[in-house]
């Protein structure tokens, strides 16, 4: 594991879960009966080492199985505006996409592996995208968006997200807290009529074992895999003087999202890429 050759991984992989198996089940069958005694079903696994962790790593089979789990439940306030009475509409967008890299053996040894990067706090990060990004804390960020025409409308949309790194560098989470548009004195008076959730999961993966050919040419590189799944749905409540029905506002609204979505996950898994190369270089 230390060398992160290709060619150990299988042996690693499977000498970990050989090793590791009868300790997890006694650990398991340990908290489970003493979890029984509570009525509580959770059950507890110990932590891993870092070389189980890679090796756990190693054997997820697909992009979906490396992206980290997120709530599927709307924020509060999103749940708020749908209850409200009038005439709603929905624009959805959706993309999932991936970047490859790799992961140097001697950036390994120096604690600057993929895994060590997709650990780091937010605070450190270097690939917020828009116009303009103002950080509000340690997870938190404001990021306006550049201009959008929508039916004739320019508009700039503000969003405030909350940045949720998962623990052993699994991968983040990004959530749009709430949105404020910006624009003429009509699109900010409508401003009350709009919510979004909007969820960017980033996970990663090694390679190993798959068919597909590898672009790297050193020997003591490991293919790895960034990949995000972004969702952006956005709610409308169509104001009464809104000279549109609500299908063909739809049919706009679906196809600006669409296009913002189209264009900002690339570009967020490529800044990733060469975020992460620069920064395993210390």
């Amino acid at each position: 594991a230390a060398l992160g050759g290709a060619r150990v991984a299988p042996r690693v992989g499977a000498r970990s879960r050989g090793d590791a198996g009868p300790r997890r089940r006694t650990a398991s069958a340990r908290v489970s009966a003493e979890a029984g005694e509570s009525g509580v079903t959770t059950i507890a696994e110990p932590p891993r080492t870092p070389e189980e962790a890679d090796a756990a790593l190693a054997t997820r089979p697909s992009r979906e199985a490396c992206l980290p789990a997120a709530s599927a439940a709307p924020p509060a306030a999103v749940a708020a505006f749908l209850e409200r009475e009038g005439r709603h509409a929905t624009f959805r967008g959706s993309m999932t996409g991936a970047v490859r890299l790799s992961e140097r053996a001697d950036a390994k040894r120096r604690g600057r592996g993929v895994r060590e990067y997709m650990a780091l706090p937010a605070s450190q990060y270097n690939t917020l995208d828009g116009e303009t990004v103002t950080r509000m804390g340690d997870d938190v960020f404001v990021c306006e968006l550049g201009k959008l025409d929508f039916l004739g409308f320019a508009i700039a949309p503000v969003l405030t997200a909350k940045v949720d790194v998962q623990p052993g560098g699994r991968g983040t989470v990004i959530r749009a807290e709430s949105a404020t548009l910006r624009g003429s004195r009509l699109v900010e008076r409508a401003d009350d009529l709009f919510e979004i959730d909007s969820v960017n999961r980033v996970g990663w993966r090694y390679l190993y074992g798959e068919d597909e050919e590898t672009d790297d040419d050193v020997s003591d590189a490991r293919a790895c895999e960034i990949a995000s799944e972004t969702n952006v749905n956005v709610y409308l409540l169509v104001p009464s003087w809104f000279p549109f029905t609500v299908r063909a506002t739809e049919r706009t609204g679906n196809f600006v999202v669409r296009q913002v979505v189209k264009q900002v996950v690339p570009r967020f898994l490529k800044q990733l890429k060469n975020d992460y190369d620069v920064w395993a270089t210390g």
